[in-house]
């Protein structure tokens, strides 16, 4: 299991940090960075109660994550 630090900046949406790791256990969409930021990634997938989730997360040594944003997908993420 991978382990992971919020920062304060990842819950003003009102996602939890279970919601992170439900998107982990179910099937996502694991993307680099659309703005090209090294070892940055996007996680695009539905937590347990249906929500469409985005996760940026930095991935730091030995599979250590940085959570910094969670929030709802727009649209056209969604269709994605």
């Amino acid at each position: 299991m991978y382990e992971a630090t919020f920062t304060p900046s990842a819950f003003p949406h009102g996602f939890r940090k279970a919601d992170f790791y439900e998107l982990l256990t179910g099937r996502s969409l694991k993307i680099r960075s659309q703005q090209g930021l090294p070892d940055v990634y996007e996680l695009l997938g539905r937590n347990f109660a249906g929500d469409y989730v985005h996760v940026v997360y930095r991935m730091r040594e030995r599979g250590h994550m940085v959570v910094f944003h969670m929030r709802r997908m727009t649209d056209r993420e969604r269709r994605r």
